[in-house]
């Protein structure tokens, strides 16, 4: 065998393949048991239909009111994202739903330029000057705009928007004065702005509009992206539940000579972003003034999460609104809980005291205890998986029985898709905590005497012996002493290694009973190299005394330079990765363990010639 192959049957044994036998083992010792692995599942199913019956995922919203300082400047609401992410238009249409039949609705939106990282501008002439003059966003505002916040009072000339209009604008009277539009112009000329001619039906004091402030605290106009891009980001990053209970936070708004006014529709035409929606002038069912018009708000928090300033009899209070899960009936199932985890526990515990000779030959053929122990962790998850399966299938098929026959008609059985996880996740960490104590016990008789952890006698001097925790059937030794000795033998070809090998020799030899004996010597330095450990070692396998089958392992080692305390230490190193070569050799196919035997034979044979000649 080359040195490459055998660096193939060391990828061999992985972690997937640890698993993966682990597992068929594991559901091997099922099968032995099928009454006992029958009656443990179905408990597991009954826990999984218990935990499934008795709870429920409930969704709901809690919504939270904080008083605000500043004072209303109508009576009303306003709604808008707590950072100016802007609205869905899914919003307006729900807020039509609810309030359109008693109460008048005003939305706004912006339309932003799309220049990152700097403020972008839009471009508009008018026939009075020949150069073009710019403005860095556009506000579209409704008609019904003066029912809450009286613009129509800041005019100066000209009028607000009419229903139906589209193609009109508003200019803040030092945006007019820059292309020669006077208030007395309003309504008798135009500006040309996207390839349109859009009429200038009025002049609005930009003073008086750059110091309007909505229920909010903030400015009409919108919001300067680049220089609370930062903190935008900051708080879209943060936990909704935190922001809601604490007070909205202020940000910079451009000044209204930076901000041309057109209607609505106009810029939701032109790709605008719908950002806030004023809702005012309530009504009752006669038509007169709702002065309890709070009521309602809070009924429609309680269905929906949104962030809302209320303005009321001259103070504002900002409702916010989030939704939450809880868990309901979980005390119901604790008991049920605990004797399915009672079963379990006495069931595995069971399997490993009447298992005590099997988990004494894993730890002979080399099995580590936490391999052992990932047996009866193996088969605890093929419990929990069937359980949990079969527990949601047998909960689907009798809600379907009781609701035909009207029968248990007081039992809410709960199957939605956060249920069923909810339920999985218990029953399956209830039955891996009911095996960890087992299998922590089947760990520790694998090793009795020791720790959790192969643990080898101190050196005597220059020399270390000691039995390696492994037997070898007779029918596989001299294929296994074979294959170590290519093993060994691919070591002389690198430095890369946790150790280098020179002069691998195979021996087969008798015992002072004229039983074989086999025998690899060689002769290894460790790595780090630089700290010159050299050693001679010696890996014997001879007949047990009381067993016609089994080959015991000894392993001498001999000190040849190196301080003693860093070859001891080091040397743990080298034991680890001879130990995992024993490992691979029961992973290879029983064809490959024949062809290693075939060579060693043929070996032999060439050496017996040789001597006799």
């Amino acid at each position: 065998m080359k040195s490459a192959q055998t660096g193939m049957h060391e990828a061999d044994i992985g972690r997937l393949s640890a698993t993966a036998v682990a597992l068929s083992l594991g559901v091997s010792n099922l099968r032995k048991r099928p009454l006992r692995t029958a009656l443990t599942a179905a408990t597991i199913t009954l826990l999984t239909f218990t935990v499934l019956s008795f709870t429920s995922i409930t969704t709901s919203l809690k919504y939270y009111k904080l008083e605000r300082d500043n004072s209303a400047t109508y009576e009303g609401t306003l709604v808008r994202d707590r950072n100016w992410k802007g609205l869905q238009p899914s919003v307006l249409d729900y807020l039509n739903s609810t309030f359109q039949d008693n109460a008048t609705l005003i939305p706004r939106a912006w339309y932003m330029s799309q220049v990152k990282g700097e403020k972008g501008f839009f471009a508009f002439s008018s026939p009075h000057v020949e150069k073009e003059s710019y403005v860095n966003s556009i506000l579209g505002l409704s008609p019904d705009e003066p029912k809450a916040t009286k613009l129509d009072t800041y005019l100066l000339g000209g009028r607000w928007f009419e229903p139906g209009e589209e193609k009109v604008a508003i200019l803040p009277d030092d945006v007019a004065r820059v292309v020669g539009i006077s208030p007395e112009d309003a309504g008798s000329t135009y500006i040309t702005m996207f390839g349109m001619e859009l009429q200038v039906v009025g002049i609005i004091d930009s003073k008086r509009f750059n110091q309007l402030k909505d229920l909010d605290d903030e400015k009409l106009t919108p919001v300067d992206l680049v220089q609370e891009k930062g903190k935008i980001a900051q708080r879209i990053g943060e936990d909704p539940r935190l922001q809601a209970e604490s007070p909205p936070e202020a940000f910079i708004h451009l000044e209204s000579n930076n901000v041309l006014i057109l209607p609505y529709e106009t810029v939701m035409y032109l790709d605008g972003n719908l950002q806030s929606v004023a809702i005012t002038d309530f009504r009752d069912e006669d038509g007169q003034p709702d002065l309890n018009f709070d009521g309602e708000i809070e009924s429609f928090l309680s269905r929906v999460a949104m962030t809302m300033f209320v303005g009321k009899e001259g103070v504002v209070n900002v409702y916010s609104s989030i939704g939450s899960t809880s868990i309901g009936g979980a005390g119901n199932f604790l008991i049920p809980l605990l004797v399915a985890a009672m079963i379990v526990l006495n069931t595995m515990m069971g399997a490993v005291y009447e298992r005590f000779r099997e988990i004494s030959v894993y730890s002979s053929v080399g099995l580590a205890p936490s391999h052992i122990a990932s047996l009866f962790l193996a088969e605890s998850s093929v419990f929990a998986t069937v359980g949990a399966v079969l527990g949601y299938l047998v909960g689907q098929s009798l809600t379907l029985v009781l609701s035909n026959f009207d029968i248990l008609t007081g039992l809410s059985l709960n199957y939605s898709s956060l249920s069923a996880i909810w339920s999985a996740v218990v029953v399956m960490a209830t039955v891996f905590l009911s095996t960890a104590y087992p299998a922590k016990k089947a760990a520790d008789m694998a090793v009795p005497d020791v720790g959790r952890e192969w643990n080898f006698p101190e050196p005597e001097g220059d020399n270390w012996s000691f039995d390696f925790p492994f037997t070898i059937g007779s029918v596989e030794v001299l294929g296994m002493y074979t294959y170590l000795a290519r093993v060994f033998e691919s070591y002389e070809e690198g430095s890369l290694g946790a150790f280098v090998t020179e002069d691998v020799q195979l021996s087969c030899l008798q015992d002072e009973r004229g039983n074989p004996l086999y025998q690899i010597t060689m002769m290894t330095w460790l790595a780090p190299y630089d700290l010159g450990i050299s050693q001679k070692v010696s890996l014997s396998a001879a007949l047990a005394e009381d067993e016609h089958a089994l080959y015991t392992v000894w392993l001498e080692i001999h000190r040849e330079s190196g301080d003693v305390a860093s070859w001891q230490r080091i040397n743990r190193r080298f034991l680890s990765v001879l130990r995992k070569r024993f490992l691979v050799w029961r992973t290879l196919s029983q064809e490959l363990k024949d062809q290693y035997a075939e060579t060693g034979r043929e070996l032999s044979k060439k050496r017996e010639e040789a001597e006799v000649v």
